[in-house]
C-alpha cells in the first residue's frame, strides 16, 4: 500500500511539474480590445476565459471627475479568449447594460452575466438581472429580470442555484436549476435576506464563492473588508475568524476558492490576499500577499481573478487611465498572469 501511495504522488507531481513547465511559455499579459470596459473574468473550459464589459465611464462620470462620459460602446459585451495563446474575440455583442460578475456552467455551457444599469450621482439602479449566453456561440439562452433598486454583482453557479450578491441591500438572490443544471421553463429569482451581514454606506457585498454543493457561500465586503461565511438554507451571515498579520480586507472585489486556499483581490490595493480557511470554512489565517513586498507588480485596479495551473490571472481595468484620460475608447484592460 505504501508503495501504491508513492507511486501515485510520484506521477500527479510529476502531472503538475509537466502542466507547470507548459505554462512557463504562456503569455504573461493578455491585452483585451480597446474600449472594452472590462469589469469581471471567468473560467471556461480547457484554456478559455471570458471577460464581461461594464461601463465604468458612465458609472464615475462627469460627478466624480469633471469629465463627462457617456455610456460605453462595448456595455454588455463578452469577450472569449485562450490563457495559452493569447488570442480571443468577441463572443457576444454589447447589449447596452453593463455586465459585472460572471459564472460558468460546464454541465450545460452556459455563461451566466449579471447585469443592469447604475447611477451612481442619483442613486438610480434599474433593470438589475442576468443575461443567459450559450458559452460556445453568444446566442442569448435567457434574460431574466430581478428589479430595480438593487445591484446585482457577482455570480456563481452551484449544483441546483445561481446564487448573486446584491451590493447596497443585505441580501443574497437566489435563481434555481434543474437536473444537470437546466434552467426551469419559467425561471424566477428569489430573495434571500441574510441577517447578520453588517452594512455600510456605499457598496457592500460584492465577491462570492463556495463549494458546489452550494450549502455555504463566503462573501466579502468590498467596503469594511469583513469576509462572511453565509448558509445560503437560513441566509444567516456570520463573520470568519481570520488570524494572522492581515484580518480585514478592504478594496475586496472578486474572490477565487481553489481547495481551502482563498484569494481576494483588492483593486484599489492593488493587490490579492491568500487566506487559508478551515474545512468547515468558519476560520481562516492569512497567509501572504501578491506579490509579494518588493516584487513587480503588475496590477492596475483589478477587479477579479481566475486560476489555472500554478498561475493566476487578474483582470486590470486600468481604472485611472479609463477615467482621467479622457477617451475611454482608446483604453485597454489587460488579463496578467501572477504565479500563486
Amino acid at each position: 500500500m505504501k508503495a501504491l501511495k508513492t507511486s501515485i504522488l510520484a506521477v500527479v507531481f510529476c502531472t503538475f511539474s509537466m502542466g507547470a513547465a507548459a505554462q512557463q511559455n504562456w503569455p504573461e499579459a493578455i491585452a483585451i480590445p480597446p474600449g472594452f470596459e472590462a469589469e469581471g473574468i471567468e473560467r471556461g473550459r480547457g484554456h478559455e476565459f471570458f471577460v464581461g464589459a461594464f461601463s465604468f465611464s458612465s458609472v464615475f462620470g462627469e460627478p466624480f471627475f469633471g469629465i463627462p462620459y457617456e455610456l460605453s460602446e462595448s456595455a454588455g459585451a463578452i469577450y472569449k479568449g485562450n490563457l495559452r495563446t493569447g488570442e480571443g474575440a468577441i463572443l457576444a455583442p454589447p447589449t447596452g447594460k453593463p455586465v459585472s460578475g460572471l459564472s460558468y456552467d460546464r454541465r450545460t455551457d452556459y455563461l451566466y452575466a449579471a447585469t443592469g444599469f447604475a447611477d451612481l450621482v442619483n442613486g438610480s439602479f434599474t433593470e438589475q438581472g442576468v443575461i443567459v449566453y450559450d458559452a460556445s456561440f453568444g446566442d442569448v439562452i435567457a434574460e431574466i429580470p430581478f428589479g430595480d433598486g438593487i445591484v446585482i454583482n457577482d455570480v456563481l453557479v452551484t449544483r441546483r442555484a445561481v446564487y448573486f450578491t446584491d451590493s447596497i441591500n443585505p441580501n443574497l438572490w437566489k435563481l434555481p436549476l434543474e437536473k444537470g443544471g437546466r434552467l426551469p421553463s419559467t425561471p424566477i429569482a428569489e430573495m434571500i435576506p441574510m441577517p447578520g451581514f453588517e452594512m455600510v454606506d456605499g457598496f457592500n457585498a460584492n465577491g462570492l464563492v463556495g463549494k458546489f454543493d452550494g450549502k455555504q457561500l463566503v462573501i466579502v465586503n468590498i467596503a469594511t473588508g469583513v469576509l462572511y461565511l453565509v448558509d445560503t438554507a437560513t441566509g444567516e451571515a456570520s463573520p470568519l475568524e481570520i488570524e494572522g498579520a492581515e484580518q480585514l480586507f478592504v478594496d475586496g472585489d472578486g474572490l477565487y476558492l481553489r481547495g481551502r486556499t482563498l484569494y481576494i483581490v483588492q483593486n484599489f490595493s492593488d493587490k490579492i490576499a491568500v487566506v487559508q480557511l478551515s474545512g468547515d470554512l468558519i476560520r481562516g489565517e492569512f497567509i501572504k500577499n501578491i506579490p509579494g513586498e518588493g516584487e513587480i507588480n503588475p496590477l492596475d485596479i483589478p477587479t477579479s481573478i481566475i486560476g489555472f495551473g500554478n498561475s493566476l490571472y487578474a483582470l486590470n481595468t486600468n481604472f485611472f487611465d479609463l477615467i482621467l484620460g479622457g477617451n475611454p475608447a482608446s483604453v485597454q484592460a489587460d488579463v496578467v498572469r501572477l504565479r500563486k
